[in-house]
């Protein structure tokens, strides 16, 4: 294991005196609610929420460090080391959820025409994965072997998870309609979206949303 050097610990400690939080896992709007929500009901005084980075009006003990690990981590996310200090699969990782949170359009007309037989979601699956190859320097074989060793599937498998996660964001958080988030999502056709979501979900997309929506509104009605 590498050891810690001290200004990757000082840049850390630096960090959390300031109140700085930087969380893995937040991947949606509502991602950004719940953690917002979380850290409040723990006590903390929350400034700002945005995708991956929270700011806490007071400066953060070692003791407060573990509390918000233990809410985070109640929740799906955690807390993200230091750049430095991460491996190529986290890296990786984080890369992707990040692309995918801050994506509004992976229409095949904002990502670029597919060749002839090529669905537009499997160009933008490639071109992908030279972005992450560019930023992690490092060639996509060896980062992709990294992945699969830490995590139990393919990198591509994981993208194909996120841009799901993409679509069920937009079918409970928007009105567009099936076609419009094909499109968006960069499927070539609403039967291609709803297969490959059939695939990693067991539903279709409309009956998705259907009971989405039907959450929500008993939910609210609890309130």
């Amino acid at each position: 294991m590498k050891a810690i050097q001290p200004d990757d610990q000082n840049a850390g400690n630096a960090e959390h005196q300031a109140g700085l939080l930087r969380i893995r896992g937040m991947v949606c709007a509502r991602c950004i609610d719940v953690v917002q929500r979380e850290l409040t009901q723990a006590g903390f005084d929350v400034l700002t929420v945005q995708l991956g980075k929270v700011t806490l009006r007071d400066a953060l003990t070692s003791n407060d460090i573990e509390r918000i690990q233990t809410v985070l981590s109640k929740q799906g996310f955690s807390l993200l080391e230091d750049q430095q200090k991460m491996t190529v699969h986290q890296r990786a990782k984080t890369f992707v959820d990040s692309y995918f949170a801050q994506a509004t359009d992976l229409s095949e007309s904002n990502i670029g025409s597919a060749p002839a037989g090529v669905r537009p979601s499997d160009r933008q699956n490639r071109r992908l994965s030279t972005q992450i190859q560019d930023a992690l320097g490092l060639d996509y074989d060896t980062i992709s072997s990294q992945f699969t060793k830490t995590e139990g599937i393919t990198l591509e498998r994981y993208i194909i998870l996120r841009r799901i996660d993409k679509v069920k964001e937009w079918l409970v958080y928007s009105d567009e309609t099936l076609t419009e988030i094909a499109h968006r999502t960069g499927y070539s056709s609403v039967q291609h979206l709803s297969n490959r979501f059939r695939q990693q979900t067991g539903l279709t997309p409309s009956y998705f949303r259907q009971v989405r929506q039907q959450k929500q509104v008993l939910q609210q009605g609890t309130l």
